[in-house]
């Protein structure tokens, strides 16, 4: 959960905190994505440094596609030298196997390409993006930043995501309002191996939801076969209501190799594959399940287990009274009590042939 914007006289405390640590460090290597913490602390050190900033762009196969050309327009906005390098984590079979501090396999690679540059440039320190807000999530990616010596001056300054977008918007940064963004291998579930074939199914759905569907903030989460998509409230009501909308979402994903494709019912949220650490595979739901959905007066409906998921298989018309916020919510509630966090629903109504 990010925090509130601080006040003007904050910020500008704020802002003095991190120039103040960019000019002691004189010469800056900028760890950077094109997401707005980054963009934000790129311009920063290049606003105090000059020339001594360079920011530094990783692209591999979990980059999404069009993040570079963002990446790289913003440089060209703001005049920050700019370095593009490829990394390799899909070749650690630490990384590709996908174990909970995956971050950590990908952020130590990350760095020990961004030394190789440093040396090259002859730059001592390496910074990233890291906001203060970022403490209370799991990262393990900051624990592979801290041995490698990185440092994250937005944090150390006390910047929150919400001050971030602030400032952003001051300077002029076209992303200032941008969505969130993560790389692609967080649509894995932990333990679920990642390959490039899957990372471009993942790509080209979210690219599909974002460019034709118009939706603004999306994760096409990956359970092999199946594809869980999460959107922002507005957006999911709008799936949910429009029969042809879900039958082109539906064409987009299956054509990429997806069997199935399901609408996770309680929508967008970050971080949605950390909500089961540590928790016990799901169980044998199939009485409570039943019961609650009659208690809701789900009927006629079908369900299934697929990993932590429940897929629900409802008529159209049921589809369409979950369009209502209130009534997901009641449902992902129940559910929730359960046991089950993941709660979605086929977009082909009970009774559709995906063939026809």
């Amino acid at each position: 959960m990010t925090s509130a914007p601080t006040t003007s006289a904050d910020l500008e405390q704020k802002l003095a905190h991190l120039e103040a640590t960019l000019r002691e460090l004189g010469q800056v290597l900028v760890g950077y994505s094109g997401g707005v913490d980054s963009a934000l602390l790129a311009v920063a050190a290049q606003r105090v440094l000059g020339d001594r900033a360079v920011a530094v762009t990783a692209v591999s196969e979990s980059y999404a596609e069009g993040e570079l050309e963002i990446a790289a327009d913003i440089c060209r906005q703001f005049g920050i030298r700019h370095e593009v390098i490829h990394t390799r984590e899909l070749e650690n079979p630490d990384y590709a196997a996908n174990p909970t501090n995956r971050c950590y396999f990908c952020k130590r690679e990350l760095l020990v390409e961004m030394e190789e540059v440093a040396a090259r440039l002859g730059i001592q320190q390496i910074i990233y993006g890291q906001n203060a807000d970022d403490s209370g999530d799991f990262r393990p990616g900051a624990q592979a930043a801290r041995e490698r010596g990185a440092r994250a001056p937005l944090a150390e300054a006390g910047f929150t995501k919400a001050d971030i977008r602030a400032l952003a918007r001051q300077w002029g940064l076209k992303v200032w309002d941008r969505p969130a963004t993560a790389c692609l291998s967080s649509r894995f579930p932990y333990g679920t191996p990642i390959t490039a074939a899957a990372l471009r199914q993942v790509d080209q759905v979210e690219a599909f939801l974002r460019q034709t569907c118009g939706f603004t903030q999306v994760r096409a989460r990956h359970h092999g076969e199946v594809s869980r998509l999460e959107l922002l409230p507005d957006d999911l009501s709008r799936l949910l209501t429009d029969a042809e909308l879900r039958r082109a979402v539906l064409a987009a994903a299956t054509g990429t190799g997806y069997l199935r494709v399901v609408a996770d019912l309680r929508g967008f949220r970050s971080g949605s594959m950390n909500e089961v650490i540590g928790q016990a595979p799901g169980g044998a739901w199939d009485t409570h399940i039943d019961a609650a959905l009659d208690d809701l007066e789900y009927r006629p409906r079908a369900w299934d287990q697929h990993e932590r998921m429940v897929c629900l298989s409802l008529p159209e018309a049921t589809l369409r009274r979950l369009a209502d916020s209130d009534r997901r919510q009641a449902l992902v509630t129940r559910l929730a009590e359960l046991g089950i966090r993941y709660a979605a629903a086929e977009l082909t109504p009970m009774g559709v042939d995906v063939r026809d």
